[in-house]
């Protein structure tokens, strides 16, 4: 007998236009809506979209300052890997996250003048 492994072959990943896409049509299928959806990518990811010749024209829009993909709201940066926010999470579109705590400025301490005493020549 041979053993052999019936595991789903891994999926290749595709361009940024193409991995965005299938999210959002996964969400579509989900029934989520796409206005509340948000497309949240990284900054090499959203460049990749915007230069992808494969990407129709009628794909990408921009309103308002806003770019939008599919119908999607993209947020650009701020993100370590693009991701779909579907809604139903606490994120606000274009708020910007907050910033880590503030460090506390080390506190240098005031130079000590030493005074020194002038040695009177002994004759």
């Amino acid at each position: 007998m041979s053993s052999t492994s019936h595991t789903k072959p891994t999926r290749r990943r595709g361009t940024s236009a193409e991995e965005a896409r299938l999210v959002i049509e996964q969400a579509d299928a989900d029934g989520v809506k796409r206005k509340d959806m948000t497309l949240r990518m990284t900054l090499r990811d959203a460049s990749e979209l915007k230069r992808d010749p494969k990407v129709p024209m009628a794909d990408i829009s921009y309103r308002d300052g806003e770019m939008t993909y599919l119908g999607v709201a993209v947020d650009q940066g701020g993100v370590t890997s693009t991701t779909l926010d579907r809604g139903d999470t606490s994120y606000v579109r274009g708020a910007a996250a907050d910033p880590p705590p503030a460090k506390p400025k080390a506190v240098r301490k005031k130079a000590v003048k030493k005074v020194v005493k002038a040695v009177e020549p002994v004759e």
